[in-house]
């Protein structure tokens, strides 16, 4: 840091909140633009206030995009061994690659109910969360006519849940093997919507992609 810019940072931490306004203000105009406010030709206040505003579904897909974003930032750089791979299914998020072995990955966001953590019904133990396993838009297969939000186990490896909603921290993420989820009733070749999440790792979930990856290579080589 030059010492001009720690000279202003020291006079920005004593201005009075009257004037600190003011200095946010002639800032806001001289900072440089994020990629989507130049695209979109408005500023990143208008699209938070857009989103405020916003229902509860779109809120929740925009929670989902975060928690995609933020393990893009703090949890792939974390991985070892394995390298990130292309992404050309909507079915997972990120794709990592161990010579000839590729783990698909799922990110969701731990559901949120009225605001608060969901919670799982029984037989669950209490304190057991919820996430929602499905596609968010709904549509039929024009073939077949059956529904195409449920997902087959055979479209992705690892399931990473962000429990942003119960700890406060966006880092927080839980993984397991898709093997290890929960079938439908109806159908046992696809996933549960209503997927369980303990609230600390247990023998089936962790908190290191890396163990789960080390998971998912001692599956597949057995």
């Amino acid at each position: 840091m030059n010492d001009d810019l720690q000279r202003l940072m020291g006079l920005v931490a004593q201005l009075a909140p009257e004037h600190l306004q003011e200095f946010a203000d002639l800032f806001e105009m001289r900072r440089p633009r994020h990629s989507l406010e130049a695209e979109w030709g408005v500023s990143a206040g208008v699209i938070l206030d857009a989103i405020a505003r916003s229902s509860d579904l779109t809120r929740r897909g925009v929670r989902g995009v975060i928690a995609e974003a933020v393990f893009e930032s703090s949890v792939v750089p974390t991985v070892k061994g394995w390298t990130p791979g292309p992404v050309a299914d909507e079915a997972f998020d990120f794709q990592f690659e161990l010579g000839d072995r590729k783990a698909r990955i799922q990110v969701k966001l731990q559901r949120l109910e009225r605001g608060v953590p969901k919670l799982a019904q029984k037989p669950y133990p209490a304190g057991t969360y919820v996430v929602e396993v499905q596609r968010t838009r709904t549509g039929k297969d024009r073939e077949t006519g059956e529904n195409t939000r449920p997902y087959a186990f055979t479209e992705f490896d690892i399931l990473a849940v962000c429990m942003h909603p119960s700890t406060g921290r966006w880092t927080d993420f839980l993984f397991t093997l898709t093997s290890w989820l929960v079938p439908r009733e109806s159908n046992p070749n696809l996933i549960a919507v209503m997927q369980p999440v303990p609230p600390a790792p247990d023998a089936h979930w962790t908190r290191d992609l890396n163990e789960c990856l080390e998971w998912f290579r001692e599956q597949k080589s057995a």
